[in-house]
């Protein structure tokens, strides 16, 4: 089981992420993916599903992250539900197609794709990347169709909510930082709730880990969980108080400190 020094990781892990999804209207799987993988690679776990079980478990850890989240942006009337009902379908198709991907993809081949991916966007959070478009509050439904297929599959796939789509998306759409960000957090919330039960319903067969079913390890989620749900009203204020040029590149390095070890990792299995 868990040990005391791994209850203390756990409960950072989930501190830390629950702050970052409040800030940044993220799910915390950019944090919380890599930081059950390295807990549970000190874990007895077989090595061959760490990152399923990693991504399996954030997605069932965003459920709560990302509805303490949420409601801290509702209360604060950051969150705009009329773009959330025109999106969520096409996020919920997305879901499904990467968890099904997922399933039949090697660990290091999921971990050299989430270590690319966090490399990509730490790129463009530190150069400020913004889309190259005039900014409306009306995108046509197709766009809207099409980016929520896009948020979900990349969530499905990697076990992580869908921020670093979803909020310059958001600000395409006009909306500014904070309720871009509160906004972004309503996504994650039914990702995170389609996303656990595919993991539960769809990955049965590929693992038979005690305290585990399919891919979510309930240890994980009951230590991580409830440290997100306080973090996360910690975040949202200070999302209000600290400057965006500063929280952006404290983030981008994160990422590409995060994104180099996973990387790196996989490459090793290929080399």
């Amino acid at each position: 089981m868990v040990s005391l020094a791994d209850f203390a990781l756990f409960a950072l892990l989930g501190l830390g992420a629950g702050t970052l999804a409040g800030m940044l209207g993220i799910g915390g799987g950019m944090v919380i993916v890599p930081g059950l993988f390295y807990l549970f690679s000190l874990m007895d776990l077989p090595s061959y599903s760490l990152m399923h079980l990693a991504a399996g478990s954030a997605m069932c850890i965003m459920i709560f992250t990302s509805a303490a989240s949420t409601f801290s942006h509702h209360m604060r009337g950051d969150v705009h539900w009329d773009i959330f009902g025109r999106i969520i379908a096409a996020i919920g198709v997305g879901v499904l197609i990467g968890n099904l991907l997922s399933n039949h993809l090697d660990t290091h081949w999921l971990e050299i794709i989430f270590g690319s991916f966090l490399l990509l966007v730490s790129v463009k959070i530190l150069l400020n990347w913004k889309p190259a478009f005039e900014e409306t509050s009306s995108p046509p439904l197709v766009l809207i169709a099409t980016v929520g297929t896009l948020i979900g599959f990349k969530s499905g796939i990697l076990g992580i909510g869908g921020g670093a789509i979803s909020v310059p998306f958001l600000l395409y759409c006009g909306l500014p930082m904070s309720k871009a960000s509160g906004t972004s957090a309503s996504f994650t919330l039914p990702i995170a709730i389609v996303g656990t039960l595919s993991f539960l319903l769809f990955s049965q067969g590929y693992t038979d880990i005690s305290w585990a079913t399919g891919y979510i390890y309930w240890p994980a989620v009951a230590l991580v969980a409830p440290f997100t749900m306080l973090g996360a009203p910690i975040g949202t204020q200070l999302s209000h108080i600290i400057s965006p040029q500063q929280l952006r590149r404290i983030f981008g390095w994160l990422l590409v400190v995060i994104g180099l070890r996973m990387f790196g990792g996989g490459i090793q299995f290929l080399a």
